[in-house]
């Protein structure tokens, strides 16, 4: 049982397992979102002055908080990888995290977590990494020990 290495952003994550060779690393998994990409006008619907109702009995009408789009598609993915990633460290397939993402993707992700895997956490470092190779992957991690 090893590190998991996160690497994303709000429509790209990778998860990688340390290797016994230094620098290297296994892949576990690849997930995209692309709609994270899309233009929050592509993302909702042509309904006009449709109203949820919060609330029961006559005129209890309350209008639910207004949420942009891409801010609930980028939440949506950072579920989905936090799934992946509680799933690993209750499952034993995974000894820590590190979790390299953009911010505030990180923040999205970090608040998915359950409380097993936010204690597995090991390292955080807020910065897109997602267009680097594994070697660069671990140049940067060594150049860089702590946040």
């Amino acid at each position: 049982m090893k590190n998991w290495l996160v690497v994303a952003n709000a429509s790209r994550a990778r998860v990688l397992e340390e290797s016994d060779t230094p620098g290297q690393y296994v892949h576990v998994a690849d997930l995209l979102h692309p709609e994270s990409r899309q233009k929050g006008g592509e993302l909702v619907g042509d309904r006009p002055g449709h109203v949820d109702r919060i609330g029961h009995g006559l005129g209890s009408t309350a209008y639910a908080p207004h949420t942009d789009p891409r801010e609930r598609e980028h939440d949506r993915f950072a579920r989905e990888v936090a799934t992946l990633l509680n799933g690993g460290v209750a499952d034993g397939r995974c000894a820590g995290l590190l979790l390299v993402a953009s911010n505030p993707f990180l923040g999205h992700l970090k608040s998915h977590l359950g409380a097993q895997a936010r204690k597995a956490i090991v390292r955080t470092v807020s910065k897109d990494l997602t267009g680097q190779r594994e070697d660069e992957l671990a140049q940067f991690l060594q150049a860089h020990p702590a946040d």
